[in-house]
């Protein structure tokens, strides 16, 4: 059996979780393909190797293209649309403007950016302890007739659908059936942990933040890598806490996030000490959807991989993912 352990030292995010899966070998090419399989074209995966505290790990960013195909980036750490205050902000302009604060400092970083169509390369450079190499891979398509039901494509609501909506994006794309079912699982659990905070039911679940198209491609594109690394089981270790507080389209809420709290009853917390936030709703889904919280396991390690978060509470914001054999 093929068993994955993600260790949650620093918690897990949407982008933190396909990052380290990327890092374990997963083809971001065939990610792509599949994205593009489901009607979700209008983007570019930007991934980036870099060092966290001098530990070599894989940072995944979407840039979501305009309808003239121009991009922007959009730093989707926080990808269901909070605000977090720290020492300095970077602001997105998007349906669900969020600041983020970022206490890591990349001002030295050295990056090589390349646009690749069909080609997957990555260069590693190691005389600076924060060089940066980028890899963007295009995700633009130019068919959108099986998009979202509603054809956003002209519109730019394609930051705001509905769980029907995404439900039949999954059902319609080239994935394999493992994939696809953890798609639907993963977007299922976070509409009902939406619904039950916000007192309305799953399908009425305005999907303005985990709907947009950097959410959906971290989440869909998580469980394509899962299924590409063929992985039979996912382990989780007891969660970090955290307190403070983030804003977000409904006002100022508490940390743990209510809906990630909502989605993880049931599964053991340890108190970190950290004061900001760890698990994102997304990051909350997945675990939900798709991970047993369980002793490591006895077994043979084949991969260690690291997906990069963008915060820098103190500790390394990285999700080690370890892929071992019983």
């Amino acid at each position: 059996m093929k068993i994955l352990y993600w260790d949650t030292f620093a918690g897990i995010s949407g982008d933190m979780a396909l990052g380290s899966l990327i890092a374990l070998g997963a083809d971001p090419e065939k990610i792509i393909e599949q994205l593009h399989s489901i009607g979700l074209n209008e983007f570019k995966l930007e991934i980036t190797s870099r060092q966290v505290h001098g530990i070599q790990a894989t940072d995944v960013d979407v840039i979501v293209l305009d309808t003239d195909g121009s991009g922007h980036g959009h730093d989707h750490e926080h990808s269901h649309g909070h605000e977090q205050e720290h020492s300095h902000k970077h602001k997105h302009k998007h349906d669900h403007d969020h600041d983020h604060d970022h206490d890591h400092d990349h001002s030295h970083d050295h990056e090589h950016n390349h646009e690749l169509d069909h080609e997957h390369e990555y260069k590693h450079e190691h005389d600076h302890a924060h060089d940066q190499v980028q890899v963007q891979v295009s995700g633009q398509g130019h068919d959108h007739d099986h998009l979202h039901p509603h054809d956003h494509s002209h519109s730019g609501d394609h930051h705001d659908r509905h769980l029907p909506g995404i439900q039949q994006m999954i059902v319609s794309g080239k994935l394999s059936e493992r994939a696809k079912n953890h798609a639907l699982s993963v977007f299922k659990v976070l509409a009902e942990g939406e619904a039950e905070v916000h007192g309305t039911t799953p399908d009425q679940v305005h999907f303005h933040e985990v709907g947009a198209v950097d959410s959906l491609v971290d989440i869909v594109g998580t469980c394509i890598a899962l299924d590409l690394l063929d992985i039979e089981q996912i382990r989780i270790p007891a969660l970090p806490w955290s307190t403070g507080f983030v804003n977000c389209a409904h006002g100022t809420i508490p940390l743990p996030a209510p809906a990630a709290l909502m989605l993880l009853k049931g599964f053991k917390f340890r108190e970190s000490g950290i004061t900001g936030e760890l698990i994102t709703p997304t990051g909350a889904a997945l675990v939900k959807a798709l991970a047993e919280q369980a002793d490591f396991p006895e077994m043979v390690i084949r991969q260690v991989g690291y997906g990069s978060g963008k915060n820098d509470y103190g500790i390394p914001s990285l999700l080690r993912g370890v892929i071992g054999e019983i």
